[in-house]
């Protein structure tokens, strides 16, 4: 593989390949800024607007609706604007939205910037990873996908932070909860002026019937011309087939077959537990007595750092042996998790936990993040950015979207109540089935697409190759 920074020599990237897909990323900067916004806020929200365990549920778990509206539309969005200007929609949404939530309005108007904050989140987790995989060179396709991953963790990270610096400043909910938002409103600013820098994807173009601006964008980012006429060629091919085929070409069954994939994937990314662990980690850490920095930060800061070694592992080990990884992982935390939870039963006084149980789960907690972090949490938007044909990407990647806001609003919405309906333990152990699920279903239907173009593996689907040896080099290999 070449290396960055090999300037003019073919095979190498230019600087600007890494500062585009860098920017593009920060869309990612959008979801996590909101997944980790309500961990270390939610009391806060709930003491200012007087909030019990499923108000906060519900007003958490708004954001996912919101989501599913936008990863709907989303697809028409890219089809239609463009991936540049729709990436510019979703950033000036969520800055005036962050910015209103700061005014404190009443609650059914604080609800509605709720949705409209998951609206912006939404188109951004759509075409982010679509923007990515139609710009950023094959053999480097996968580390600069998981850049928007990566954003996401410090998206999550930084205002994690931030907030529980406020609350510990400003003990009046009044005071803290504008600070809080405002904070949100500077990082979405800052992504929606960056957002100007980017060209458009070459495919959209080409897309469109601009051949004469998509060379203009590949003689940005790639360094010869004979690299420029290659790329040309081959989604001169891809678009050989019927564009712009609409929801119809669900029906059609080479189609049909990658979106189970994709669709599943999704399914599997939310229900081994993750936003659970991220939206509530301090709440569920306090039902086992542990409260402060530690409960806090310890989820964000982990989930931040381990995703930086994705990044060079989804090229080096490839995306199927991640997710195996990870789903091993998750399975043997969540029972741990469970079982210290069985430990501490109902005790309803915090210094009655021994230090056993605690140690546990925070233990168990800390791998699990890693395990998701490195795997699960960047390779599903890749995986699902990279196996749909160009005439039904956006389609593709609308429904599977659309599938991953749904679920994750299902584990929003009820995780907090289900473990005081059956106990603390009980969704651990849940959780750790559907890892059980996860490995069996990557093994049957899922393909390695390390260092396959996109063109190839569109080339191989058509021509009738099983799911999982899609990323074949060689087609119907």
């Amino acid at each position: 593989m070449a290396q960055a920074g090999l300037g003019a020599q073919s095979g190498g990237y230019k600087t600007i390949v890494y500062v585009i897909c860098s920017v593009a990323a920060l869309g990612g900067l959008l979801f996590g800024l909101d997944q980790g916004f309500i961990a270390n806020s939610l009391e806060t929200i709930r003491r200012h607007y007087s909030l019990d365990v499923h108000g906060g549920e519900t007003y958490s778990s708004i954001l996912a609706t919101g989501g599913i509206v936008g990863a709907l539309l989303s697809g028409l969005f890219a089809r239609f604007l463009g991936r540049k200007k729709s990436l510019l929609f979703a950033g000036f949404i969520f800055t005036a939205a962050s910015a209103y939530s700061a005014l404190l309005p009443p609650l059914p108007v604080l609800n509605a910037c709720r949705f409209a904050l998951g609206f912006g989140v939404g188109v951004a987790s759509f075409v982010v990873p679509l923007f990515l995989s139609e710009t950023a060179p094959a053999k480097i396709r996968g580390s600069m996908g998981t850049l928007f991953q990566l954003m996401i963790t410090i998206g999550i990270f930084l205002i994690a932070m931030t907030n529980v610096l406020i609350a510990r400043a400003f003990t009046n909910p009044a005071t803290s909860l504008p600070l809080m938002f405002l904070t949100i409103t500077l990082f979405a600013a800052l992504m929606f002026l960056g957002g100007f820098i980017l060209p458009e994807s070459p495919r959209w173009l080409m897309l469109k019937g601009r051949k004469d601006d998509a060379i203009k964008v590949l003689r940005r980012t790639l360094n010869t011309e004979d690299e420029i006429n290659f790329a040309i060629k081959e989604i001169e091919q891809a678009l050989h087939g019927p564009q712009g085929a609409g929801i119809g070409i669900v029906m059609r069954g080479y189609f049909f077959k990658v979106l189970l994939v994709g669709v599943l994937l999704q399914v599997f990314q939310q229900l081994v537990g993750i936003n659970m662990m991220i939206y509530y980690s301090p709440t569920i850490f306090g039902y086992a007595g542990m409260k402060g920095l530690l409960a806090a930060m310890t989820v964000p800061t982990v989930n931040m750092l381990f995703t930086f070694p994705a990044i060079r592992l989804v090229e080096k080990w490839g995306r199927k042996k991640l997710l195996y990884v990870g789903a091993v992982m998750m399975l043997v935390t969540m029972i741990a998790a469970g079982l210290a939870f069985q430990s501490i039963g109902s005790a309803s006084d915090p210094s009655m936990i021994g230090s056993t149980p605690k140690t546990v789960l925070l233990i168990s907690a800390i791998l699990y993040i890693f395990g998701f972090a490195v795997s699960w949490g960047p390779v599903v938007w890749l995986v699902c950015s990279e196996i749909f044909p160009l005439e039904g990407r956006e389609i593709g990647m609308t429904i599977t979207t659309m599938v991953n806001w749904t679920f994750a609003g299902l584990v929003m919405a009820n995780a907090l109540s289900f473990m005081q309906a059956h106990g603390n333990s009980s969704i651990f152990y849940v959780f750790a089935g559907f890892c059980v699920l996860a490995i069996v279903f990557v093994a049957l239907f899922v393909p390695e697409t390390k260092g396959i173009t996109l063109e190839e593996m569109e080339f191989n689907l058509k021509n009738g190759v099983r799911l999982r040896e899609l990323g074949n080099q060689a087609p119907g290999h």
